[in-house]
């Protein structure tokens, strides 16, 4: 009995780890979730004021001979399709547009290394506790120590061309079919 319980400390140790772990990127993810709309926010009204004055300074004055002039032509009179292709591109070429593109692909690619690196440790730890509760069966019912169960853990998975987490599934789904055979 005494080499089931660094075991069960371990699997103890593991849960705790995977709470804090949790806890602690969850709370990074509403930081950060705060941080886009900030972003996102501050991007609206950005383009809403740039609207605004792009709006304003193409508004014709009344004394302009461009209100008689079909839209077409308005156009050509801000300088030309070409005058017109270099102010849009300009928009989006600035060094503000640029930057705020980047940071918030930046963003991005961070929250989904994020996401995939909280999943990743999730499956881990599902893995260990499987893999711990099955050792645990193989040592209450084989009479092993806990380095004798994995090391037959790890043997069979082998043998069998599975994964130790899902030789572990495998024996605790049979543990428990047969003690349902024995009520």
């Amino acid at each position: 009995r005494a080499s089931e319980a660094p075991a069960h400390d371990r699997a103890r140790l593991s849960e705790t780890w995977y709470e804090l772990t949790t806890n602690r990127i969850d709370r990074l993810k509403v930081v950060e979730d705060g941080a886009i709309d900030e972003l996102t926010r501050l991007c609206h009204d950005k383009i809403a004021k740039a609207h605004a004055a792009l709006e304003q300074a193409s508004k014709p004055t009344l004394s302009s001979p461009a209100l008689s002039c079909a839209p077409g032509e308005q156009l050509l009179g801000l300088g030309g399709a070409a005058g017109l292709g270099e102010l849009t591109e300009s928009a989006f070429t600035s060094p503000l547009g640029r930057s705020l593109i980047e940071l918030t692909h930046a963003q991005s690619s961070r929250l989904q290394s994020l996401s995939d690196e909280l999943e990743n440790t999730r499956k881990t730890l599902r893995e260990r506790k499987l893999i711990e509760r099955a050792k645990g069966l193989i040592m209450a019912h084989q009479s092993m120590s806990e380095e004798q169960a994995y090391r037959f853990l790890r043997k069979t998975s082998m043998d069998q061309s599975k994964s130790m987490a899902s030789m572990a599934q495998s024996i605790l789904d049979l543990s428990s079919m047969l003690a349902r055979q024995e009520r």
